[in-house]
């Protein structure tokens, strides 16, 4: 009878065992389905926005340059009419356009 105590317990330990694997690659395999999900439905959503900003027209595009000895800077601004001529600024100090 002993024998079959000791059997039983064993047989016991070893569908713990199973149980608890099972129910890990369960757990593994929600998480990564979530995962997916989310990255699926997150990343195209994010793009859409940085899209969006990225062409809005209130976004400053301010550019630099300089060529040769005539060096200059020129400057816009989102507060200028649209159309209006940039501000340049030279390496002398002078400044055209609307400053």
């Amino acid at each position: 009878m002993r024998e079959f105590q000791d059997e039983l317990n064993d047989f016991r330990l070893q569908a713990s065992i199973r149980e608890l694997r099972t129910a890990l690659l369960r757990a593994t395999l929600l998480f990564g389905a979530i995962t997916i999900g989310l990255a699926l439905v997150v990343v195209p959503a994010a793009r859409k926005s940085v899209d969006y900003v990225a062409s809005s027209p209130q976004l400053d595009t301010m550019t630099t340059d300089s060529i040769g000895a005539n060096r200059y800077t020129v400057h816009r601004s989102v507060l200028q009419a649209p159309g209006a001529a940039p501000c340049i600024v030279h390496a002398s100090g002078g400044r055209t356009g609307t400053c």
